[in-house]
């Protein structure tokens, strides 16, 4: 697998939009509704989570005080802190998740059973370890940006400056978008896997922004279903990003059993 992505970096690689969308809708058709639901528990858990973390950091006791605090907080020293720190916290908890949803794709492809608990295996998994380093590693590198922009609140600037700092996290978000494949199908440790994962998207970058641009259109038409209804379209993104991988790379070679529960020095 290592040889295969060593030489799809040193001689490219095609990639048919076509196929893809084809391999990605084929897959999101059988995961849809489990992902769906995977997506709604993740959600629930998200709003909870990140609005507790927030109000913390905000020291206040409601919502609507949250949001009148929160135009000036966020140019707070502190607050860009501990923001920060809960950015990377809560980075680290949905990363396995997110190599959860992957593996339900792997499975959709081998037309394999299909279950809930399977989003959630990788709390368990060998690869842990580096999907939780990685996914840290990742979500710093942006944040720092991000935040650091905040840190000279000039208002002729703020606009300018936040377009700044959504472009450096959609890039960042971009190169690394093969970053869990690569650590649970190609076997790789979360440097191996983020170089790789940048290496790989620079080779066809517009191809792979075209797909996931498409990708992101069907996500949208969840917001006609009573908006809720993006959360049983979010899988199609996944698929297209799993698509995008196995296109490129390959899954043939993985071994399912080889993957979860299993502890390795």
């Amino acid at each position: 697998m290592n040889t295969t992505i060593r030489e799809k970096i040193r001689n490219g690689f095609n990639l048919d939009l076509g196929k893809l969308i084809e391999d990605s809708f084929e897959i999101y058709k059988k995961i849809f509704l489990i992902g769906g639901l995977g997506f709604l528990l993740v959600a629930i858990f998200i709003i909870l989570l990140y609005g507790f973390l927030i109000m913390i950091l905000a020291g206040v006791g409601n919502i609507a005080e949250l949001a009148m605090k929160m135009e000036t907080l966020q140019y707070e020293i502190g607050f860009i802190i501990g923001n920060l720190i809960s950015t990377i916290l809560f980075s680290a908890l949905i990363a396995p998740l997110n190599a959860g949803f992957f593996k339900l794709c792997f499975l959709a492809k081998r037309n394999q059973e299909l279950n809930l608990g399977v989003i959630f295996e990788f709390y368990k998994s060998k690869y842990l370890k580096d999907i939780i380093i990685g996914s840290i590693i990742i979500a710093l590198t942006s944040s720092i940006v991000i935040n650091s922009l905040k840190i000279f609140p000039l208002s002729e600037l703020t606009i300018f400056l936040n377009l700044i700092g959504v472009f450096i996290q959609v890039v960042v978000s971009l190169l690394t978008i093969l970053f869990i494949p690569l650590v649970i199908f190609a076997n790789q440790n979360y440097l191996e896997a983020i170089q790789n994962s940048i290496k790989l998207v620079a080779k066809k970058p517009f191809h792979i922004i075209l797909a996931l641009v498409i990708a992101i259109i069907g996500v949208c038409l969840g917001l006609f279903a009573f908006c809720i209804g993006i959360l049983f379209t979010l899988p199609f993104y996944v698929a297209m990003i799993f698509s995008i991988y196995d296109n490129i790379v390959g899954v043939e070679e993985y071994n399912v059993l080889d993957e979860i529960g299993r502890n390795e020095d």
